[in-house]
């Protein structure tokens, strides 16, 4: 997701009517045409009625994708699916409905997935795409990015940028919350956008160098060159990264110490490089 990421909280039956009409406004903003918008509007009722039904209470999150496509996700702390799969099917109802509601989502989303751990809650990912989609890139990106309550902006902002088969990641946290933290978050942001083909350690330079005037932020930075099955990453202050291949590998990208714009030392500066 974007920085204009919107959160409509779910917690009782007016709000599933207005989680519908901002679904609804975002697809028709991008230019959906009715039947996709509805299409939409549809799937956003549906997660925010299980929330009620299942959860009590969650929320969903909307935001912008590839710079033309939507994204929602639906989140809660209910309890959770043991069988995913079963849940799925047409039919199947825990909750005394006629069991279409996420079946129906799948087949109504352009993309979609579950994610569920029983006692813990459940999320649930649908994405539509734009009509100027980029098939070429083959590459899913996508990030929730949502101002702290009681705050009216965020002092987080990520990035991606892509020329041929190189792909570039950036998240940034400004220091403390609200303006100031999003006027030095959107800074490192600029820079990758100024840079889009740059080596993540470089990067962070550019990045340091740019934010000496601004509160600071903990910046990370990767960059994927699919040509050559690598991944290279370079990160500053308390920004954790992790590659996932598979349920149960992982692997730790470690950041150094330090803030980028006021405390960036040598000993920090990191370049780890994965291949694979």
């Amino acid at each position: 997701m974007s920085e204009s990421t919107r959160r409509v909280a779910i917690e009782d039956v007016s709000q599933v009517a207005e989680a519908r009409r901002m679904a609804r406004n975002m697809a028709e903003n991008l230019g959906f045409d009715e039947g996709k918008a509805e299409k939409v509007a549809i799937v956003a009722t549906e997660v925010s009625t299980n929330i009620l039904k299942h959860a009590v209470r969650g929320e969903v999150l909307l935001g912008i994708t590839d710079g033309c496509g939507l994204e929602l996700l639906a989140l809660d702390q209910g309890p959770g699916m043991s069988n995913v799969e079963q849940c799925m099917r047409d039919g199947y109802s825990t909750g005394g409905s006629p069991g279409q509601g996420l079946g129906a989502m799948a087949r109504l989303a352009d993309a979609s997935d579950i994610y569920s751990v029983p006692g813990s809650g459940t999320a649930i990912l649908a994405r539509w795409s734009g009509r100027k989609a980029d098939a070429k890139s083959a590459l899913r990106v996508g990030g929730v990015n949502v101002s702290k309550l009681g705050q009216e902006v965020c002092g987080d902002s990520w990035g991606f940028q892509h020329t041929g088969d190189v792909f570039m990641f950036m998240v940034a946290d400004g220091l403390g919350h609200g303006y100031e933290a999003s006027v030095a978050s959107l800074e490192a942001v600029r820079a990758l956008r100024a840079n889009p083909d740059t080596q993540p350690l470089a990067l962070l330079d550019i990045t340091h160098k740019a934010l000496r005037s601004s509160r600071g932020a903990a910046v990370a930075v990767a960059r994927i060159d699919r040509m050559r099955g690598k991944l290279s990453f370079s990160g500053l202050g308390n920004v954790s990264a992790q590659i996932y291949s598979g349920a149960t590998r992982s692997q730790h990208l470690v950041s150094g110490n330090g803030t980028a714009g006021h405390d960036a030392p040598e000993t920090a500066r990191i370049q780890l490089s994965v291949a694979g």
